[in-house]
């Protein structure tokens, strides 16, 4: 059996037949290899930006408003399913909450919008405008509390005609942009100390506080210290300091529950629902029917028997106990994991800002969306007591709404300014110019410490420019003294010279430079120039001595 013919290759070797398709092939895979890599490194390249701002900014901002229309869509569609039963029948219109809950929909959108992209509205703005926002948010919790009449046992709501506002859910965040500039101040810039620090958190979340606990609204007034204490433990202070408070605010709590009848209560339902189910537990138990009812994949959209009547507020506090009866487990676990992709995404705005100021507010905003949705699920499952808290973004309701979206338009607003100030801009700020010996601004010993210039501009005086080409008389004279210096420098380099143009800059290389500059004759006033001479052979040539240095010339 013959082997496979050979033939003759440039160069004298010889090859088999099937060696050229071979290496034709090896050479085809290296060049789809090389361009697999190249449009690799261009699909990497284009990544790192996405529509102009640095994709480890954009990414969770896309991924925090994507699940958050998606929350707020489904929201609006669990509202209609819950209530178009109860608003038929007492109402006439099926729509109606749905209608409502639209409206609400739309202005909280607007609201969201302005807080994250309106221009006046920047996180330093919120940051000096604390104040402000401290005392109309107080004034209205002392409306709240003393000048309307009693709800259901509660003075929550400021009754607006047909709309009732309440308060408490603005002052959430309000308190956060408060504390997240007095704890700035006392970890971030250090420009007030303990004592300070302390009073401003005691009146500008103490004091707000003790107006929700007046209302009353426990719910809110536990969110709101939670919220302050994560903040405090992500700026720096003492888990020990943190643990110790949470431990009073405990003890508080204990105390309010053992005076307050209705909140015992409470307490008892949680613990066991169905030992009154038709009494305090009426609305824990049939939570609890509604999700048995939904099983795993639930009855459908629109399928659920508990809103017809049995279930009060199904569409407002208790709606995931509809959501589970009608999504069943599989669907209400869909709903947790992008509720929780969400403030995932916020947390991560917060880690990519680069200043504390915006990581507590990011990072608060997040937490009082977080733990306020906890606490509804926890409480309709009877975990925890029942607080009266709506689910964020689904639950029906006008000021839970636009407090959520306010939220939301903050968290946002971080992400945005996150592209202004990176770290390495940052980094920058903080540079300064050391002048050498003898300039203004410079130590005089080289070796001296240097670290004096730190917060303060190294630069030198700064020199006047006027508008006009020869400029007042004692501009002319200082523009001379310093002519007259740069000279008796210039005569220890050899070969360079330094000349300052404009107005009143004389000499045959100032003229010319100043001819050949597109600066020249705009009277913008005097600027310095070198001169590296006219011969282009002169500037090659190197010199014995520049400043007492041995050089070698031409010929060495």
């Amino acid at each position: 059996m013959s082997s496979a013919p050979e033939r003759a290759v440039p160069g004298g070797v010889r090859t088999q037949a099937g060696a050229p398709a071979d290496a034709r092939a090896s050479k085809q895979k290296g060049v789809q290899a090389s361009r697999r890599r190249a449009a690799e490194g261009r699909s990497t390249l284009h990544d790192k930006f996405i529509a102009g701002v640095p994709a480890r900014i954009m990414r969770p901002r896309l991924v925090f408003i994507a699940c958050l229309a998606a929350i707020v869509c489904f929201g609006v569609l669990m509202v209609y399913s819950a209530s178009a039963v109860e608003a038929l029948s007492e109402l006439g219109d099926p729509t109606f909450f749905l209608t409502r809950q639209l409206g609400f929909v739309a202005v909280g959108v607007i609201l969201a919008v302005c807080v994250a992209y309106g221009k006046p509205c920047t996180l330093e703005g919120y940051r000096q405008g604390g104040a402000r926002f401290l005392l109309v948010g107080v004034v209205v919790l002392l409306l709240a509390v003393f000048a309307f009449r009693s709800a259901g046992g509660a003075h929550r709501w400021i009754r607006l005609d047909s709309f009732t506002l309440q308060p408490s859910e603005f002052a959430k965040p309000l308190i956060i942009i408060l504390a997240a500039r007095s704890l700035n101040d006392y970890f971030g810039e250090h420009s007030i100390d303990l004592r300070e620090l302390l009073a401003r958190l005691g009146v500008e979340v103490l004091v707000p506080l003790l107006l929700i606990i007046a209302e009353p609204d426990t719910g809110t007034t536990l969110i709101i210290v939670l919220t302050v204490a994560a903040c405090a433990m992500l700026a720096g202070l003492s888990p020990k300091v943190i643990l110790g408070s949470i431990a009073v605010v405990v003890l508080a709590g204990i105390v309010l529950v053992a005076f307050s009848p209705y909140r015992l209560a409470r307490f008892q339902v949680a613990l066991d629902p169905w030992k009154d189910p038709y009494g305090d537990g009426y609305q824990a138990a049939l939570a609890i029917m509604a999700f048995a009812s939904g099983g795993l994949f639930g009855r459908g959209i629109g399928g659920s028997t508990m809103k017809y009547n049995y279930l009060p507020e199904a569409h407002n506090d208790y709606i995931l106990a509809i959501i589970g009866e009608e999504l069943g487990l599989v669907g209400t676990l869909i709903f947790f994991a992008v509720f929780m992709l969400m403030v995932y995404a916020a947390f991560k705005i917060a880690e990519q800002s680069p200043t504390l100021y915006g990581k507590l507010v990011a990072a608060g905003c997040a937490t009082v969306l977080g733990l306020q949705f906890f606490i509804n699920v926890l409480g309709i499952l009877s975990v925890t007591p029942m607080t009266g808290k709506t689910l964020p973004f689904v639950s029906y309701g006008g000021s839970s709404m636009w407090a959520s979206m306010i939220l939301a338009g903050l968290i946002v607003r971080v992400s945005v300014e996150s592209r202004d100030g990176s770290l390495y801009r940052a980094a920058r700020s903080t540079f300064s110019v050391v002048g050498r010996e003898g300039t203004p601004g410079a130590p005089a010993d080289p070796g001296a410490d240097v670290s004096s210039h730190l917060g303060r501009s190294t630069a030198g005086v700064p020199h006047v420019r006027t508008a006009s080409r020869g400029g007042s008389a004692p501009d002319r004279a200082g523009r001379e003294a310093r002519r007259g210096g740069e000279r008796s420098a210039s005569q220890r380099i050899r070969g360079f010279s330094v000349y300052e143009g404009g107005a009143g800059a004389s000499g045959r290389a100032s003229g010319r430079m100043r001819g050949s500059s597109p600066l020249a004759g705009t009277g913008r006033g005097g600027y310095e120039r070198i001169d590296l001479n006219a011969d282009p052979g002169e500037r090659l040539r190197t010199h014995r001595e520049v400043r007492g240095d041995t050089r070698y010339d031409d010929e060495g």
